[in-house]
């Protein structure tokens, strides 16, 4: 999950935006050890549902290739997504007995479904990894948290600006180019996620490249040009 936000330094796993900058998922070596039985592996098309909110779905998953989108439905059919995944994340670690949110395979993927009974027995067997659940969810909490000041508080490029850090951070804690960002997601769902129109984001993000602090050779790549001043405009 991607956290918008201010310091850098922290580490997880995930791509949920908050004002820290961290990444907010599950580490899935917290997993090793897991009985296999029961575990499937499964594999999903792009724009393919894992899971639609309210599903009984009675296992968490483990990403191990591929972006899903987390999203959830308004009312009125206007789409919010609440979260991106990345390999190595978990999804759905503290859900009641139905799904609060709905998964969508952004690319191909390939996910591990580990059966609820799977960690009942783990926790039973290692005191230690409920613990680590338990810091787990209190963390996506605060990222909710933040995410939510965020879309209420900022200004359109202040938010690009602050998802474009966070997948730089990302990036940088994966021993990969952290200025050259590949974005698998639309503008229609970096729209979605951040409170913006698909015209505000690309607008956006086309003032970032005319100003200098971003190039754009592709709708799948952005280059990060200066970095301070991403950081200047996120409010960092």
């Amino acid at each position: 999950m991607l956290e918008l936000g201010s310091d850098h330094t922290e580490a997880i796993s995930s791509i949920h935006v908050d004002k820290r900058g961290r990444t907010c998922g599950g580490p899935a070596a917290a997993l090793q050890g897991l009985p296999l039985e029961g575990i499937i592996s499964a594999s999903y098309a792009p724009r393919e549902d894992l899971f639609l909110e309210g599903d009984r779905v009675g296992c968490i998953f483990e990403i191990a290739k591929g972006i899903i989108c987390g999203y959830r439905l308004s009312p009125d059919g206007t789409r919010h997504v609440v979260s991106f995944y990345f390999p190595g994340d978990l999804i759905a670690c503290c859900w009641p007995d139905r799904s609060t949110f709905s998964a969508q395979a952004l690319t191909p993927v390939r996910v591990r479904r580990i059966p609820k009974s799977a960690i009942d027995h783990m926790i039973e067997q290692r005191p230690g990894f409920a613990r680590q659940l338990l810091d787990l969810t209190g963390h996506e909490l605060a990222v909710t948290r933040d995410h939510l000041m965020c879309i209420a508080s900022k200004s359109a490029e202040a938010k690009i600006a602050g998802f474009l850090l966070a997948l730089q951070h990302r990036n940088r804690q994966q021993s990969k180019d952290p200025d050259t960002l590949d974005i698998p997601m639309t503008r229609v769902d970096i729209g979605d996620y951040l409170g913006l129109t698909i015209e505000t984001v690309s607008r956006t993000l086309t003032k970032l490249r005319r100003s200098g602090v971003i190039d754009l050779p592709k709708a799948t790549t952005i280059l990060i040009k200066s970095g301070e001043a991403l950081q200047s405009i996120a409010g960092e």
